[in-house]
């Protein structure tokens, strides 16, 4: 059986899964699956393969038990069912939290550390402090600096991770400074290191509306009636506002402060999905 503890996905393992069985076995179907787990419906399984039905409750224990699974390797599978089902950030970190306590999911695979760096705002702040300002181990300053300003405990736990990821090193002076060049979030499972960021910096954009005089902020909003094409341009517009704006940034050395800059296009209607209309 595939190694469980490598998929952050419980659809793909069940693919893997029968793929394996049905190397094994040319007579292992969908039917025969099924009827393992106790369902009379053959196109079940397909249809929770395919995403278009989600395991829940005795489901997803039935499935469980017709897997074989150890305990370990169960409470791990309902986790991530739950995990991949969740409908708020809260419940996927919730769960997430979950997977990690039983100390045999494969770090490599879900980033605990990186998980860690998007969970704070203000670790990507400090990195990008570090462009300009010489810093050894004040962390009282450091923190200080920092507003909404964060304890000297934070601060020094922002400089072990930043290290500890290769993201900041000494140099020849001594001082802390960037050692890579612009983080990317990336994709796959990263997409709940992305929205803990979000959730976080959208936090801190709600209070700069009352904390920071005009002068120093910049707050626009548009509603826009958009088609799945134009939704498509207008995606492509903020990405190269983005690159605009980290080539503005590039030469960090030379500012004296730093800005968090946030992106949003969603709607706030239902969307009917046009024929075509791939966005």
């Amino acid at each position: 059986m595939p190694d469980l503890f490598a998929y952050t996905d419980y659809r793909k393992f069940l693919k893997d899964y029968y793929e394996e069985q049905k190397g094994k076995d040319p007579k292992f179907s969908h039917r025969y699956f099924t009827m393992k787990v106790g369902f009379s419906s053959s196109g079940y399984f397909s249809d929770v393969l395919s995403g278009k039905k989600n395991l829940s409750g005795a489901f997803m224990l039935k499935f469980a038990k017709a897997l074989k699974l150890a305990k370990d390797e169960e409470e791990y599978f309902l986790n991530l069912i739950s995990f991949n089902q969740a409908k708020t950030l809260e419940e996927k970190n919730r769960f997430y939290e979950k997977m990690m306590t039983g100390g045999k999911v494969k770090f490599d695979v879900l980033e605990p550390d990186k998980y860690e760096y998007f969970s704070k705002w203000y670790y990507a702040a400090v990195r990008e402090i570090l462009h300009y300002l010489p810093f050894q181990e004040d962390y009282k300053t450091l923190a200080k600096i920092l507003d909404p300003p964060i304890s000297a405990k934070e601060a020094r736990k922002a400089i072990e991770l930043l290290a500890s990821l290769g993201f900041i090193a000494k140099d020849a002076s001594g001082n802390w400074r960037p050692a890579s060049a612009n983080i990317s979030t990336g994709g796959g499972f990263n997409g709940l290191n992305v929205a803990n960021f979000h959730h976080n910096t959208l936090k801190l954009a709600i209070r700069a509306l009352d904390e920071f005089p005009p002068e120093q902020k910049g707050f626009s909003t548009l509603t826009l009636p958009l088609t799945g094409e134009k939704i498509r341009k207008a995606k492509l517009a903020i990405k190269n506002l983005r690159m605009y704006l980290l080539a503005l940034s590039e030469n960090g050395s030379k500012a004296d402060r730093v800005y968090q800059f946030n992106f949003q296009l969603f709607p706030v209607t239902r969307i009917e999905k046009a024929e075509g209309d791939g966005a």
